[in-house]
């Protein structure tokens, strides 16, 4: 009996030890996962400013073209409608760039929030 039972600490004690080492897997993936999302956050944040840039330069662009465009229309108001289409497609690809990662940030958070929770149960 006393050997039964000793044996059974021992197996208690092997499964603390790897409710540990669990716990500290989970806790190194929680940490690297909200590393990766600062990260991707970072980058979002970057192409959101971007895309930002892009619409402003446009709509100086757009300003130039019009003012253009009643003088008379010349070969350089070509090239300025050539400049905002080309700057319209830049940042709606931007746009569209940004809202994936956006995505992919919220997905990795939401990853590493459950990660995070599952390590306090």
């Amino acid at each position: 009996k006393a050997a039964f039972i000793q044996m059974k600490e021992e197996d208690l004690d092997d499964a603390a030890v790897d409710a540990k080492m669990e716990e500290a897997m989970l806790e190194t993936q929680a940490a690297m996962l909200e590393a990766e999302a600062a990260r991707w956050k970072k980058e979002v944040d970057a192409k959101y400013e971007q895309a930002q840039k892009l619409a402003a330069a446009k709509q100086v662009l757009k300003a130039a073209f019009i003012q253009m465009k009643e003088e008379d229309l010349d070969d350089s108001a070509v090239d300025a409608a050539m400049d905002e289409a080309m700057l319209e497609t830049q940042a709606a690809m931007l746009e569209a760039e940004a809202a994936r990662w956006k995505k992919d940030v919220d997905t990795k958070y939401e990853q590493a929030q459950k990660i995070a929770a599952a390590k306090k149960v």
